[in-house]
């Protein structure tokens, strides 16, 4: 190529080349160069945290452990505290029964050591106060009792806990060795000097290594069945073993003794002899100890009287048969409730729940047209009684009567009788009414078929206006006569107490009628005379008979008038009747 004649071309091409490549390389760095760096770092940073994620399973233990021994042990167990509470409740709601497996062997133990112990206390408590109940003891304690302002069962408790002083050692304080020993009559000998070595070595182990620190000694101890109270003096020390659970009264009553077995040890130190027999023997006497705080652990199990026992089984007998006649009584008034309302027409009994001499509550079915209950349950006085009942319609004759009776409405002359479904009607009643009662009769539930006997009777208004009509006409009819102008024949004085009689029925009828009703008395004349004389006497015969109506009472306003059409000499009286009112 190089004789081709374009070498030094090509290498200046080439060289122009590179040196725009190193400018395109330079020019990038400019350019892109910080973006570079950062993802660079940026990529190692999220290698460095996926290596830290997959080694935290395996960090993560021991960084918890050392975390637990510095000083940040209470922060790191309060920051895991809530989210370890979660967790644990998360586990339990969604697999309780594993946790309750692995629970239940602690747990239960505990629970059935815990019932057992209540169950044990409840039943002595119950013994004691059963047993003292009904002696001579119980009442005094009961005295006790309510002087001391506290329950019964405790004053139970603080004189029948059972136990038993059985030994009581008195050690000297400085070599350990034993004084005296006092045990309960009938218990095999013990050795002393091993018993009293096992507790001066146990208080001298108490006394270094707790009783430095906080100033105490040991004072009580439980070996086997074995309760033993220590109580510590300046040269001896007294131990007493017994068994169950003692009073509290008993250890101040073995410090006064070991007070007096002090001051009998100082005299015989000072007198300088040495007693035969220890002169504090009755002082630690076990069950002159007992005895000292109230109870007799040896004394001879007298034979219990039955007198107690005997009233108490004649107050059981006497309560049993009182509840059982009381009960009994009960029971036949709730089955006579229960017949009585099996009888009761228009209810139906569908059960009694009774809750005998508290409350009494009947179930059924009830018609709205029955008769009501509450009279039949009146009878359980102090007893709360209560009726529920549904409604339902009943087809029993009395209901049906009574459910007629209530859609009919009939008036006082109506009888109703319903018998086996036939609903019958009979007496007097107004036409409409009847008219009404056939029509509504075969619509009342359980009427299979209706008999009306009704006779039909008139309104009253409207036969008391026709028989005041009848009466008007008649009295038309019966004048007074009279023999000249205005003196009236014989027989006028009957004729107007006739009139008076007639006047009184007409205002009667009127008044039933609810019209209203005008007197008039007319006179009349016969045809001799002039127009004027013939007038003058018919007014003045209508105003004699006027006059003596009133008179008699009847009417103090009677109207006058005058008939000229009248063909004789006379008077009558016209009734003038009204619209209705």
């Amino acid at each position: 190529m190089s004789g081709s004649g374009f070498g030094p071309e090509l290498e200046r091409a080439a060289g122009d080349a590179a040196a725009r490549g190193g400018d395109l390389v330079r020019l990038k760095e400019l350019l892109l160069g910080p973006e570079r760096r950062a993802l660079d770092a940026a990529q190692q940073r999220i290698e460095s945290l996926e290596r830290a994620e997959r080694e935290l399973p395996r960090r993560l233990p021991g960084a918890l452990e050392a975390a637990a021994r510095g000083d940040g042990a209470a922060r790191v167990a309060a920051a895991l505290a809530e989210p370890v509470a979660q967790a644990l409740g998360a586990a339990v709601q969604r697999d309780r029964h594993s946790l309750i497996d692995a629970l239940f062997p602690i747990i239960g133990p505990l629970i059935r050591k815990s019932i057992a112990e209540a169950l044990r206390n409840l039943v002595a408590d119950l013994n004691a106060a059963v047993e003292s109940s009904f002696t001579l003891h119980g009442l005094k304690w009961r005295l006790e009792a309510w002087r001391a302002g506290v329950p019964y069962a405790h004053v139970v408790l603080k004189h029948r806990l059972a136990y038993r002083i059985e030994h009581v050692f008195l050690i000297d304080a400085a070599s350990g060795l034993v004084i005296d020993h006092e045990a309960a009559p009938d218990l095999p000998a013990l050795d002393a000097d091993a018993i009293a070595g096992m507790l001066t070595a146990l208080g001298d182990f108490v006394g270094d290594s707790v009783g430095r620190a906080g100033g105490g000694a040991l004072e009580s101890v439980r070996v086997g069945e074995y309760l033993v109270w220590v109580v510590p003096g300046p040269r001896a020390n007294l131990a007493c073993f017994m068994r169950g659970v003692p009073p509290g009264e008993l250890r101040a009553l073995l410090e006064q003794r070991l007070e007096e077995v002090h001051e009998r040890l100082a005299a015989i130190m000072a007198g300088g002899a040495r007693a035969e027999a220890p002169p504090w023997r009755e002082l630690l006497d076990p069950p002159t100890l007992q005895r000292a705080v109230g109870a007799e652990p040896d004394a001879p199990a007298a034979a219990p009287s039955r007198w107690p026992l005997l009233i108490v089984l004649v107050a059981v007998l006497a309560l049993l048969a009182t509840f059982a006649a009381g009960r009994e009584r009960w029971n036949a008034r709730v089955d006579a409730l229960r017949a009585r309302l099996v009888a009761h027409p228009g209810f139906v009994l569908t059960g009694i729940d009774a809750r005998p001499w508290r409350e009494l509550v009947v179930h059924g079915l009830l018609d709205a047209d029955a008769e009501p209950l509450a009279p039949l349950l009146a009878g359980f006085d102090g007893v709360r009684t209560r009726l529920d009942a549904a409604g339902y319609v009943s087809g029993d004759d009395a209901v049906v009567e009574r459910r007629a009776r209530r859609l009919l409405a009939p008036p006082d002359g109506v009888r109703i009788a319903v018998r086996r479904g036939v609903l019958r009607l009979d007496g007097r009643a107004p036409a409409d009414w009847i008219a009404r009662a056939g029509e509504r009769a075969g619509w009342i539930a359980g009427v299979a078929r209706s008999e009306l006997a009704l006779t039909p009777e008139l309104d009253a208004a409207v036969a008391a206006r026709a028989e005041l009509e009848r009466l008007a006409a008649d009295l038309a009819a019966r004048p007074v006569v009279f023999v000249d102008d205005v003196r009236a024949a014989d027989g006028a004085d009957a004729r107007v107490d006739e009139l008076a009689g007639a006047v009184r029925r007409a205002q009667a009828l009127a008044a039933s009628a609810h019209v209203g009703l005008a007197l008039v008395a007319v006179g009349t004349n016969d045809a001799p005379g002039s127009d004027a004389i013939n007038r003058r006497v018919r007014l003045a015969r209508a105003r004699w008979l006027a006059d003596a109506l009133a008179a008699r009472g009847v009417a103090d306003a009677i109207d006058t008038g005058e008939d000229a059409r009248g063909e004789r000499r006379g008077a009558y009286l016209r009734l003038a009747i009204g619209a209705p009112r």
